[in-house]
């Protein structure tokens, strides 16, 4: 559950903000002209790489897919915050595949940056994917550090 749960949260934030935006239709600033509200149609993959490539980002998407549940099976269940983040990696992942099937491109909308200085578009479920990763090496680059357990007897 601690996989599914982040999953399905991420998956259903990300398709409820993209719908609610689109719809509205309308850019503007929520924090000066650092954070933005700007749409975007994505036709490609992170940062603009493969436009025109939707085929090959669903079947990626698909394959990374099971690929992640396959992971998340292998963890032990109590390592449960590993698990957690394995969901928000999915739940990103199945957002953005989401999108690509219909309408056929993914919708970004958060922008960030100074000025001319701008961080490429993304949305929720790019940012699950990334924070998921970010604190799935974490997690792990910790667990590497702790000294294992010393058995006497």
């Amino acid at each position: 559950m601690r996989f599914l749960l982040p999953a399905l949260a991420v998956v259903l934030l990300d398709q409820i903000t993209k719908q609610v935006l689109w719809r509205i239709g309308a850019a503007y600033d929520l924090i000066g002209d650092v954070v933005r509200i700007t749409l975007v149609r994505n036709s490609g993959a992170a940062f603009g790489l493969f436009q025109g490539g939707r085929i090959f980002l669903i079947v990626s998407s698909i394959i990374a897919s099971i690929l992640l549940i396959v992971l998340s099976e292998r963890i032990p269940p109590e390592q449960r915050a590993k698990r957690a983040y394995l969901g928000l990696i999915l739940g990103g992942a199945v957002g953005n595949l989401v999108d690509r099937i219909y309408p056929g491109h993914v919708i970004d909308f958060v922008d960030i940056g100074f000025g001319s200085y701008r961080w490429p578009v993304f949305n929720v479920a790019d940012a699950a994917v990334t924070i998921g990763g970010i604190l799935l090496i974490l997690s792990y680059s910790r667990s590497r550090e702790e000294p294992e357990p010393k058995i006497e007897g």
